[in-house]
């Protein structure tokens, strides 16, 4: 399954090290459906499904990076999480996304 990541935002400063996701996920015609994903790297992910309008989840996006994230490219992501897509795979969510 292709993930289609909406953002990925990373948080390193004050010793802190982690990572806020947005997934977007199929379906939907006014509201969308989101996985965010969030957690310290290394550590377990945490999720919540969120079903809104794609404005309401860019709104949501922009408060993370006024709280000091830095978007991360896709193709970067392993660079700053390698075991990302693994943990991703760990939380409770993804798997009920993937039954």
């Amino acid at each position: 399954m292709k993930v289609n990541y909406k953002y990925i935002g990373w948080y390193s400063e004050d010793n802190s090290d982690k990572v806020w996701a947005c997934i977007q996920l199929p379906g939907g015609e006014w509201y969308k459906k989101f996985l965010t994903v969030w957690g310290r790297r290394g550590k377990k992910l945490q999720s919540k499904l969120i079903e809104t309008s794609v404005s309401e989840m860019e709104k949501l996006i922009r408060s993370k990076n006024s709280k000091g994230y830095r978007e991360i490219p896709q193709d970067k992501l392993h660079e700053v999480y390698p075991e990302f897509q693994q943990d991703l795979e760990k939380t409770a969510a993804w798997s009920m996304l993937m039954a």
